[in-house]
């Protein structure tokens, strides 16, 4: 019976040395760790100080967004720079600290890897506001390519929730503002670009590229339906938001016969019940009433969750 517990910084690199020179693979080097440290659960000391390092960057952050919002014309640029830069060397050596090292930071679990992994992403927060501090246009779009780099590279190297969703917000963020602002594009354009971005995200995702399965599509859906809805603020593309989000529900429920989340399962029930009414009220040029609509999205959501219900009982 193995006895859980700590593993030394020299023994995760002797584990890591192993990986390097082909012995181990990362997949066995993560079933070695789990197999020797089996955490017990968070003692109540453990809780408070996960929390107060969820707190401390949480401060580190909001300080970063309300030095922005209140004070930022006050300050020289370099000034600007030089905090941010701070804030964001803080959250990431303090990331490091605790994780135990470099090369410790890949292997750890339990309170540390929750708490390391929301200062990752707290970094990358405020490294987009870095990044727009250094330029005098395109900020948002210039922020957040900074803000992914940071998120995308720290979520590579400790794959976390956090860093999951820091990652899709920013990448969402990139895409839409690339198709929008630097290309001079129109809502269509954006739409198609963050539901290509969406589609994407959930075929990495299903590839197995992201732990975090449930998450990362969660992520890939939800971008892929704002996209998808986004043309419905032109009349004139109001056709292509119902468009894609059909495409966008069926596929959902397509995938669902084979993977088997309900994730995706509740994204296709989110889809029928947009874009049913949508069409109708295209279709019949705005005559049919608001109530008529509400009516539709009833009926349609009812008709959604009982083939859900189907599905899952065809699953079970």
């Amino acid at each position: 019976m193995l006895v859980p517990v700590e593993l030394s910084t020299e023994q995760l690199s002797s584990l890591r040395d192993l990986v390097r020179t082909g012995v181990l693979d990362e997949d066995q080097e993560r079933a070695v760790v789990a197999a020797l440290h089996r955490p017990a659960a968070a003692t109540r000391p453990e809780r408070l100080i996960e929390v107060i390092g969820y707190v401390g960057g949480g401060l580190l952050l909001g300080g970063a967004a309300l030095l922005v919002s209140t004070s930022w014309d006050d300050l020289s640029r370099g000034s600007r720079i030089g905090l941010l830069t701070a804030a964001t060397l803080v959250l990431l050596v303090g990331g490091l600290l605790i994780a135990g090292g470099p090369t410790a930071v890949r292997v750890i679990s339990g309170v540390r890897r929750r708490i390391v992994g929301t200062l990752f992403a707290l970094a990358s927060g405020t490294t987009a506001f870095l990044g727009g501090a250094t330029v005098d246009r395109d900020e948002l779009f210039v922020g957040s390519l900074a803000g992914l780099v940071v998120a995308a590279a720290t979520y590579l190297l400790l794959p976390t929730a956090p860093g999951l969703l820091a990652t899709g917000l920013f990448s969402a963020l990139v895409v839409g503002d690339a198709a929008g602002e630097q290309a001079d594009g129109t809502s269509l354009t954006v739409g198609l670009a963050l539901f290509v971005l969406g589609t994407a995200w959930i075929g990495i995702t299903l590839s197995g590229l992201v732990p975090q399965r449930q998450l990362g599509l969660a992520v890939g859906a939800t971008i892929a339906l704002i996209g998808a809805q986004l043309p419905i603020t032109d009349n004139d593309t109001a056709a292509w938001a119902y468009g894609l989000t059909a495409i966008a529900a069926v596929g959902s429920f397509a995938t669902y016969l084979r993977e088997h989340s309900l994730v995706l399962l509740v994204a296709g029930v989110v889809a029928t019940t947009l874009v049913v009414p949508e069409a109708v009220w295209d279709w019949t040029d705005g005559t049919v009433s608001g109530g008529g609509l509400v009516l539709v999205a009833g009926v349609v959501l009812l008709a959604a969750s009982g083939l859900g219900m189907r599905l899952r009982k065809a699953e079970n």
